[in-house]
């Protein structure tokens, strides 16, 4: 029988990020069918966040019930349900889960599971049920984009969206694995149109992103990609909750390892995100987890 998350006790080390703040998990044993490596488990807006590391072939029995669960793959692969860590690019993929438990592949497999209790808002109208209860929760924080951002633009001047709450997953050797960033955007908020081209630097270093939606406010938002900054022509892709979206950044058709510029830097087109709109009254965030994979980790053919 699969080992079920809720009953097993939490065996990742915990620990702040003293450089970028947030929460740094350590995935650094060995895990096996019997003992997966869980983390500890975070609850906000009537969600549950946890991560898992399973051996090759190991099981891990999810909670069951009024809700449902979305599972993200990171690294490795799961059998059951089959799912890799990214779908076709610009693809859409559901992380939703039906199963009583899930399989990871001959590699194993690390995952984010992503809990919506039966008591979780399908709309979250204000920041305020935003709030993250859990071990050393207060480092899980929110700020909004301009106070995070204002220093270098003020593309987010009055911008109704905040960012802040994340997990830093760590390997043996202390090496970043994937930094899930967790963001919110109100209603019509573009949060800019970026290609991610800078410099890496130890506090923002290069990262194969997609996103997985949580709760889509309007049910209207979602990426973009367009030709420049200021384009007009924007080819969009709504993203509801429960689905991430595959590649945006380039990669080598045949290794499926992303590709790089001489800075470093991924090679991405100019994208972003624009919340949608409604007439509605009141505010309607999307709530996103940007999955932040170190590049060695990434690769859209395994």
């Amino acid at each position: 029988m699969a080992p079920l998350l809720v009953d097993l006790a939490p065996n990742a080390p915990l620990s702040m990020n003293a450089e970028r703040g947030n929460l740094n998990i350590r995935f650094a044993g060995a895990a096996t069918a019997a003992a997966p490596i869980i983390s500890d488990r975070w609850e906000v807006a009537g969600r549950w966040i946890q991560f898992a590391q399973l051996a090759p072939h190991g099981t891990l029995g999810l909670p069951q019930g009024s809700g449902r669960n979305f599972v993200k793959v990171i690294t490795g692969a799961l059998e059951g349900p089959g799912r890799r860590p990214f779908c076709e690019p610009r693809g859409l993929q559901d992380t939703t889960v039906r199963d009583a438990e899930i399989k990871a592949g001959p590699d194993g497999a690390l995952v984010a599971i992503i809990r919506e209790t039966a008591n979780a808002p399908k709309v979250i109208h204000s920041m305020d049920q935003l709030g993250f209860s859990g071990p050393l929760a207060e480092a899980l924080q929110w700020q909004t984009f301009q106070d995070r951002y204002g220093k270098f633009t003020n593309v987010f001047n009055d911008a109704d969206a905040y960012i802040g709450p994340g997990f830093h997953l760590i390997d043996e050797e202390g090496g970043e694995i994937v930094f899930v960033n967790l963001w919110t955007a109100g209603k019509g908020v573009d949060l800019s149109t970026h290609n991610h081209g800078q410099t890496p630097s130890p506090r923002a270093p290069a990262f194969a992103e997609v996103h997985l939606t949580i709760s889509n406010g309007t049910g209207t938002g979602g990426m973009y990609e367009c030709d420049r900054p200021g384009a007009s022509d924007r080819r969009r892709f709504l993203i509801q909750a429960g689905m991430e979206h595959g590649p945006f950044f380039v990669f080598d058709p045949a290794t499926g390892a992303p590709e790089t510029m001489e800075n470093g830097a991924l090679i991405y087109p100019w994208h972003g995100w624009e919340a949608g709109t409604d007439d509605l009254l009141g505010q309607a965030y999307d709530f996103v987890a940007a999955f932040e994979t170190a590049p060695r980790y990434a690769n859209v053919r395994r």
